[in-house]
């Protein structure tokens, strides 16, 4: 007898036919063929995220690769940071309001890992739950490859634990560089405004923004493209609130400016993070 895979949520194509989907795609994903609902099982939520079946490939790349990362899992183990999931099979055709899908992804609907201010927590709490971060982005590496678009809302917690979504611009280590860069400037390192290929250094970089943010409670503010280059390149400086300034090591460590000099260890970012703080 078959054990099921705790991975897999129990879908079916005959099944999500007959759920009621909201369209929640946002306008620049539409145009390239993408769809994003939400539907409801019970009490529980849910996302599903297809791609138009004539889509031109370039279009499609990204949420193939997504695709291709959720389906190693299938028939193996998959890493804590992974959210259950429901991938389709190439043969299974979705019909959703007069749309036709070959490829798609379900996850849970999962609250935002940074959404509470971390005046919502100890700082024993705060440590934790950032060296549950590390942990993840850690994992990710050991298993040879690179988020290259962390974002805030890129983090999530399921059952207790932080899990990672979004996995289109997903790399290889060492890639080559590609010949397009695509990446948010809120969260770019100083060397990828200089045309450099994302590395480890540059995934890391983008988590320290995001936890400086979190624990300032005050976003980045640039008003263009040259203004975010500024910013990380030149002008921004570290200045946490008084009661956080034990974190101020960590975030130095990975937001330095030159990428040489970034620290890029798990194990000294997370020795960092538990003596700081001890």
């Amino acid at each position: 007898m078959n054990t099921p895979n705790p991975n897999l949520l129990p879908f079916s194509p005959a099944e999500l036919e007959h759920y009621c989907f909201e369209l929640k795609t946002k306008p620049q994903s539409f145009k390239m063929g993408r769809r994003l609902f939400q539907f409801q099982q019970g009490q529980s939520l849910y996302w599903l995220k297809a791609q138009q079946m004539d889509a031109h490939p370039q279009l499609s790349a990204g949420f193939c690769r997504e695709l291709d990362f959720y389906r190693q899992f299938q028939q193996a183990d998959a890493p804590d940071f992974l959210l259950p999931f429901y991938c389709a099979q190439n043969t299974e055709i979705l019909r959703i309001q007069q749309e036709s899908f070959q490829d798609y992804l379900i996850v849970p609907d999962a609250p935002a890992f940074f959404a509470l201010a971390p005046s919502q927590f100890s700082l024993s709490q705060i440590q934790t739950r950032l060296l549950q971060v590390l942990d993840s982005l850690e994992q990710l590496t050991r298993l040879g490859y690179l988020h290259a678009d962390l974002k805030a809302e890129h983090w999530r917690e399921w059952a207790g634990q932080v899990k990672l979504i979004d996995f289109e611009q997903l790399q290889a280590i060492n890639a080559p560089a590609a010949s397009n860069m695509t990446a948010t400037p809120r969260y770019m390192a100083p060397e990828l405004f200089h045309g450099e290929a994302k590395t480890l250094a540059s995934d890391l970089y983008a988590l320290g923004i995001i936890v400086y943010e979190w624990l300032t409670q005050r976003r980045l503010q640039a008003k263009s493209y040259q203004d975010w280059a500024y910013l990380h390149c030149q002008q921004l400086k570290i200045e946490l609130p008084a009661a956080y300034l034990g974190f101020q090591d960590l975030l130095e460590a990975m937001l330095n400016k030159q990428k040489s000099q970034r620290e890029v260890s798990f194990l000294a970012l997370k020795t960092l993070l538990s003596t700081e703080n001890a």
